[in-house]
């Protein structure tokens, strides 16, 4: 894989009702990689220059290619993960990578600025640039380099993703205050969440001594 001049990454796992044409433009100064996961390889494989495909679930499928390409993760400062149904555009992209350098953040999520949250302190707060806390998700996580090869190896921990978030706090020690909601970010989650995977959550959550416990500042 060419040596990239960016040193922004969104690395996404993507179907056929992707959004990820929202997320580009003429001026991005990201680059886009793209993990084709249905039969939509074809309509996708021109839509950058990193387009790829594979069957699986989101953490497993970024896991593997972080690992085919092993120098990917030296090529770039921060790694934005969105899921495929978040709307979100271009500029708001490169706000959430120029927030992760200006407080130095190690990980760190746009707010959610409709209904469709997981988790009540995504919700976008008005007047408020970011908040820390000890819990991004896995809907669209933003690591550093270093945090990134802190939490990769829970990437292949669970099948579906499910709990491994509440684990990155612990390690990558959110009392520092390097991990955030980002307010001034905009996001839309089209979607409301469809799968479940509780037990598997549960059970993660059980083999790290993990608790549910979220905080904000």
């Amino acid at each position: 894989m060419n040596k990239s001049v960016n040193k922004y990454c969104v690395l996404a796992a993507v179907g056929t009702s992707s959004l990820h044409h929202q997320w580009i433009n003429h001026e991005n100064t990201f680059d886009l990689h793209l993990i084709v996961y249905d039969d939509s390889y074809e309509l996708f494989k021109s839509d950058s220059t990193y387009v790829t495909k594979n069957k699986g679930y989101k953490f497993k499928l970024i896991y593997n290619y972080l690992k085919d390409n092993e120098k990917l993760i030296d090529q770039y400062d921060f790694f934005y993960m969105p899921d495929d149904d978040i709307s979100i555009d271009c500029y708001n992209v490169q706000k959430l990578f120029d927030y992760m350098e200006k407080y130095e953040l190690s990980a760190a999520q746009p707010a959610i600025a409709n209904s469709y949250f997981s988790h009540p302190h995504t919700f976008q707060q008005e007047n408020s640039i970011l908040r820390y806390t000890n819990f991004v998700e896995i809907m669209q996580p933003c690591f550093s380099r270093d945090a990134l090869r802190k939490v990769l190896y829970t990437f292949n921990e669970s099948t579906s993703g499910w709990g491994i978030d509440f684990h990155w706090g612990i390690i990558l020690n959110y009392t520092e205050f390097t991990m955030a909601i980002i307010d001034d970010v905009y996001s839309v989650h089209t979607r409301p969440v469809r799968s479940s995977h509780h037990q598997e959550m549960l059970d993660y959550m059980k083999k790290y001594n993990l608790s549910f416990d979220i905080f904000t500042t």
